[in-house]
């Protein structure tokens, strides 16, 4: 279960913030709790990358070729009345003592994903014969480690820079449209980001646990990317609806 704290207007959660602010403008440290992450992901720039790791011959079916070329995805929200349009979340799972200057590393699990493509591909058969349309779908796999480290540097009154490193061991489900028969690919890579932009605060429409938002600039959204081997992944923080 996670907990939403959603930025409003009330007169004295502003009293409170400013307040932190004239607290963190003097000292430039802070307590940033474990908490989540909460992401959007950003079809234009999202996809793996099959052209050099292929998916083999006979994968789909006995004769099916091997299917060479990009899988482009977005996100599938999993909750959009609680959640907005979160289809990723990320979990700081220890708390940062952080100054003006300083960098800090805590472990960083991916706790959820939800994608979908964004067009089905194309499998085809004995030589290009026979194609078929198959969607996709990304998912975690159950069971598994994904925990990695962010690393957090603050350089102003506001907020600062992160990077981060972890595995992403995922699982591509791809189901046939003809008669929605679906086979399971797992899918496991390491993923970074780095000079992402964060910040204390955020603007009201973002949803963030109140305390760290990532990819985000003096409260505003940025765009972001995991990336790693076959796998580009353009995320911004989540928003409210």
């Amino acid at each position: 279960m996670f907990v939403i704290h959603r930025r409003t207007q009330v007169l004295g959660c502003a009293t409170v913030a400013i307040l932190s602010a004239a607290l963190i403008t003097a000292t430039y440290a802070a307590l940033i709790p474990a908490g989540p992450n909460y992401f959007e992901t950003v079809p234009t720039g999202t996809s793996i990358d099959f052209s050099r790791a292929n998916i083999s011959r006979g994968f789909f079916d006995p004769g099916s070729d091997y299917f060479l070329g990009f899988i482009r995805l977005q996100g599938a929200p999993v909750d959009p009345t609680a959640l907005g349009t979160t289809d990723t979340i990320m979990q700081r799972l220890e708390d940062i003592n952080i100054s003006q200057n300083e960098r800090q590393v805590t472990p960083l699990e991916i706790v959820l994903v939800s994608l979908v493509s964004v067009n089905p591909i194309t499998v085809t058969y004995n030589g290009g014969h026979n194609p078929e349309l198959w969607d996709a779908r990304v998912s975690l796999r159950p069971n598994q480690d994904q925990k990695g480290w962010i690393t957090i540097m603050q350089t102003s009154a506001d907020g600062g820079r992160y990077e981060t490193l972890q595995p992403a061991r995922l699982m591509i489900t791809l189901i046939r449209r003809s008669d929605n028969v679906t086979r399971a690919l797992p899918f496991g890579v390491m993923i970074g980001s780095d000079a992402v932009p964060w910040s204390y605060s955020a603007d009201r429409i973002l949803i963030t646990d109140g305390h760290f938002c990532p990819s985000c600039s003096a409260g505003e959204s940025r765009l972001s990317i995991f990336a790693g081997p076959d796998i580009h992944w353009q995320v911004r923080p989540a928003r409210g609806r």
